[in-house]
């Protein structure tokens, strides 16, 4: 599950609207470098999520149980771990426009001074 928040920066006091974490059908990366975002859904990334589905031992979510079993049971590639799941995904995502690499483990960053010195001031959305 994702969720959306406000975030105020400490060092510049730009207000700003941050995100973490995908959703059901989409995982949500940031960049390493500016904390710039890229949603990518499990459509485009294909047979790489395939190969995960096919690994794991439950449904990756209750809203996609019917279809992540349906993959478990027919998909005939060879089931890849989280770890390789995650290097290709952070593959597929590719660079960022500032030279940066997208990544499941990046923060995000102020939009106006690309600080992480930031504090929450409320208004949390969970999504997906």
């Amino acid at each position: 599950m994702g969720a959306s928040w406000n975030e105020i920066c400490n060092d510049c006091g730009k207000k700003f609207r941050a995100s973490n974490g995908g959703g059901f059908v989409f995982h949500l990366l940031h960049c390493d470098n500016c904390g710039g975002e890229k949603k990518i859904s499990f459509m485009d990334i294909g047979e790489i999520h395939l190969k995960y589905i096919k690994g794991l031992d439950k449904p990756y979510c209750i809203a996609t149980a019917g279809y992540d079993q349906y993959i478990q049971d027919t998909y005939l590639g060879d089931p890849i771990a989280k770890d390789d799941y995650y290097r290709l995904v952070e593959e597929f995502a590719g660079k960022c426009e500032c030279g940066g690499n997208y990544t499941f483990n990046a923060r995000h960053r102020c939009p106006n001074c690309k600080s992480t010195n930031y504090e929450p001031t409320g208004d949390l959305l969970l999504y997906d």
